[in-house]
Parts: structure tokens; C-alpha cells; sequence
């Protein structure tokens, strides 16, 4: 099969291997993904040689599981991580059958970042049985791909206790800020506001309908605009870009005064660099700072049901597509244009 593998920095190579599958089902690699932590390594490519990058991805079942989980033809998406501790079915004590001496169980980072788990920019991938789900039939492989992310803002958002009529305000237009946004408004939040530098990426957030107001976040009069479209002061606050200066703008500004109304601030995004927070303020205004780290394999269940159900929809945010063989110059692409407007989409052809 053929695989995309890193060569260096910002330049991925098509390579044809032999892989090998016993035990855990083959999947062929329909719909693929590309997260910003995809662009990243991309561009550090020199740190990251031969790692096979992918972890939002969808699949059809090519080759059944050794204990008949999994049928042919069974459409899937995956969890990143390896939940039960099973065997891989891909090293060399797994492909004997020795699945109990399995050397590959450790998950370190996830799917698709690192060596001992390549992702699904290839054409065909496994992964450990109890982390593969099926999809229904009302669910399309192409939504499904964006399960993952999805998966990230629901974390963040059940983690915040979105509660009727809050007005939430989210820092940073990307893909993890878009789905916070969509999850909030499902839960019932009364008003959301989202702050996005980029103009390109405003035009498309007003487009995808989930956002009361979208703001630009270097707007001069950015402080006193956080106040006014929210009559008073945001109840919640999640950040989705990890820049210092916002968050502490978020901080001093976004909430109402010193007041002892309810105040939550959700970081999702990990800091570009060391920061220092606006402790004052923290402290002043009884905000509750917490923080947001990945997802669970439960919330994958309930998204896969809320897309099922028709309670959400994601397909609105594929703003970007390519093909299997295209991916180095896709990746050109987004780098030129400064990242994707919603998500860049990988078509296996």
C-alpha cells in the first residue's frame, strides 16, 4: 500500500510498504482529517522523520477482527488512544498470534505522532478493537472525519457547565474554536460571540451561522466591544488560541465587574509560549479557571449519536479538500493562505 510519510521539514514523501494486519481489522482509509498539530510537525518536519500523520480519520472495513467484531464493509472512525490496553495486531509477536506478548500497546502522544502507531494518511490503517467505533448509516464518513475535533469542544464545553442563557465568548476562530461554539450554543447557551484575527476566517464563521457576533480580535476597541455585545460582561469564556495578550484581555474585560455573578474561564489551547496570567483579576472577579484536555471515547458515542439524530451537523466546516495524492501540495496550500477556514479535508482517491 502506499503511504505519506514526513521526509523533513515541510515535505512528506509517497512511499509503497508492505503492512501486515492479524488479529485487529484492516481498514481502507476513506476520509482523512488535517489538524493544526498535522501543519505543525509538517513544518518541524526535521524532528519528526518518517512519522505517517492522520488521527482524524473515517474507514471502511476491509478485513474482519479475529473475534468477529467488526464485518466487511462496516464504515468506522477511531479513538486516538489505546483505552483497554489491547494487543495492536501489527507487531511482530502479534502477527505470530501471540497476541498476549504484544509490544505495542503504549500510546504515548496518539495516532499519527508517533513511529509505533502511524496514522492514516495511507491507504489503509488498523488500530485496537475497543477504540473503533461503527458508524450508523445516517452518518457519512465525510462528517464523521470530524468527530475527533468535535470531540475536543464537546470536552471543553461539558467540562464548563454551559448553563440556559449564558452568554460564552471564545477566543480564536479555528476548528476547536468552532465546534466550542457549536457545542454551546446546543446546550443551550443564549448568545455566543467568537474573536478571530484573521478576515478571511470571520467572513467564514459569519457563514457558518453559529456565532451571535464574530469580533476582530485586533480591533482597537476591543475591550469595550466585549461589553457591549454582551450587555454587561460574558458569563464564560474559552480560549482556543493560547495567546497571552487575549487571554488576559479575556480576563480583565470579557467578564461582568467585580460582581459575584457565576464567571468561568476554559482554556482548550495549549499556550504558544510561557505566560503569565492576570492572577489580579482571577482572584477579583472569583473567576473559575480550569483547563480542557482532549476528549473521552464516551463523547465520541454521543457525538456518533447526535450526528445520527441530526441534533448537529459538521459538514458546513469542510471548507478545504484534497486528494490522497496532493497532500504536499495542499499543505503549500494552507501554509500560504495562513491555515485552513474551517477543516482541510484529505479524499482518498
Amino acid at each position: 500500500m502506499k503511504i505519506i510519510n514526513l521526509a523533513g521539514k515541510e515535505r512528506f514523501e509517497t512511499k509503497d510498504v508492505d503492512f501486515k494486519v492479524n488479529g485487529t481489522p484492516l481498514i481502507k482509509v476513506t476520509h482523512v482529517g488535517v489538524c493544526g498539530s498535522d501543519m505543525a510537525i509538517w513544518k518541524d518536519g526535521d524532528n519528526w522523520k518518517d512519522i505517517v500523520l492522520g488521527h482524524e480519520f473515517t474507514g471502511v472495513v476491509e478485513q474482519p477482527d479475529k473475534d468477529g467484531k467488526f464485518n466487511v464493509g462496516d464504515r468506522v472512525v477511531v479513538y486516538t488512544q489505546n483505552i483497554h490496553n489491547e494487543f495492536c495486531g501489527r507487531c511482530e509477536k502479534c502477527l505470530e498470534g501471540k497476541f498476549d506478548e504484544c509490544t505495542n500497546r503504549k500510546v504515548a502522544i496518539c495516532k499519527g505522532a508517533e513511529k509505533e502507531h502511524p496514522g492514516a494518511f495511507a491507504e489503509y490503517t488498523t488500530w485496537f478493537n475497543n477504540s473503533i467505533f461503527k458508524l450508523p448509516d445516517s452518518v457519512s464518513n465525510e462528517e464523521a472525519a470530524l468527530i475527533e475535533p468535535a470531540a475536543v469542544g464537546l470536552h471543553a464545553v461539558t467540562l464548563t457547565d454551559i448553563r440556559p442563557n449564558d452568554k460564552v465568548l471564545v477566543i480564536g476562530g479555528g476548528i476547536i474554536g468552532l465546534m466550542v461554539s457549536e457545542w454551546a450554543k446546543s446546550f443551550g447557551a443564549a448568545m455566543v460571540a467568537i474573536s478571530e484575527i484573521s478576515a478571511e476566517k470571520r467572513k467564514a464563521i459569519e457563514g457558518f451561522g453559529i456565532a451571535d457576533v464574530v469580533l476582530r480580535a485586533d480591533d482597537e476597541n476591543l475591550n469595550e466591544l466585549y461589553r457591549d455585545v454582551s450587555n454587561g460582561g460574558f458569563d464564560v469564556v474559552f480560549d482556543c488560541a493560547g495567546v497571552a495578550s487575549a487571554i488576559n484581555s479575556a480576563i480583565k474585560y470579557a467578564f461582568k465587574p467585580e460582581t459575584r455573578d457565576r464567571k468561568c474561564f476554559t482554556g482548550v489551547a495549549l499556550p504558544h509560549n510561557d505566560l503569565t496570567l492576570d492572577y489580579y483579576n482571577i482572584v477579583l472577579k472569583e473567576i473559575e479557571f480550569k483547563g480542557g484536555k482532549g476528549h473521552l471515547p464516551s463523547e465520541f458515542e454521543f457525538i456518533i449519536s447526535a450526528l445520527a439524530a441530526k441534533k448537529v451537523s459538521f459538514k458546513k466546516y469542510i471548507t478545504e479538500t484534497m486528494k490522497f495524492s496532493e497532500v504536499q501540495e495542499g499543505f503549500e496550500k494552507l501554509k500560504a493562505k495562513g491555515g485552513s477556514n474551517g477543516k482541510a479535508m484529505i479524499i482518498m482517491e
